[in-house]
């Protein structure tokens, strides 16, 4: 595999993680630890697959819903870390969701989600070819908003902030 190839399975990989975990996300998590290899993010997506397969039935459901749910800080939505809730967030959207239509990529795809949502964005940085829009949104959209969820006052022990910092040591 070339490294393009592995960055497209990566980047769906940690969108599978970014989901709402609906199954059990021991083999999505196994999967993208096995896809970065030796890389530093290794180390982060090791404690989030040694906590998941602990974990007791539904367990990652309620951790999910509270790192992304109840915290504003944390909100999986790239719109809302860059523009706040509000007018400019609605505006980044509607020309996200224009862009995923200019490049086909809608409908089952998005899976329900806003075109924000850190697991849609990173489905379509996936889906696309390499290129300075790609570029654009990775550099001034996905890693601002992963830099502000970094940020926000998690308990250091959130399995979830691991993906998180695995996710930025791999778009860097």
């Amino acid at each position: 595999m070339t490294r393009p190839e592995i960055q497209e399975q990566v980047l769906e990989a940690f969108a599978d993680l970014l989901s709402y975990p609906a199954a059990d996300p021991v083999p999505a998590a196994k999967r993208c630890r096995e896809l970065v290899g030796d890389r530093g993010s290794a180390r982060h997506l090791d404690r989030f697959v040694s906590r998941a397969e602990a974990a007791r039935p539904h367990e990652m459901e309620e951790v999910y819903s509270a790192t992304f749910d109840l915290d504003p800080a944390c909100a999986p939505y790239v719109g809302h870390h860059l523009c706040g809730e509000g007018p400019k967030r609605g505006v980044f959207m509607a020309k996200l969701a224009d862009v995923y239509r200019q490049d086909g990529f809608e409908g089952s795809t998005i899976r329900g989600e806003l075109p924000d949502h850190v697991a849609v964005v990173l489905r379509y940085l996936a889906a696309v070819q390499a290129g300075a829009s790609r570029q654009a949104l990775l550099r001034d959209a996905l890693v601002p908003a992963l830099d502000k969820m970094l940020e926000a006052p998690l308990d250091p022990d959130n399995v979830y902030r691991s993906v998180l910092a695995a996710l930025r040591e791999e778009v860097a």
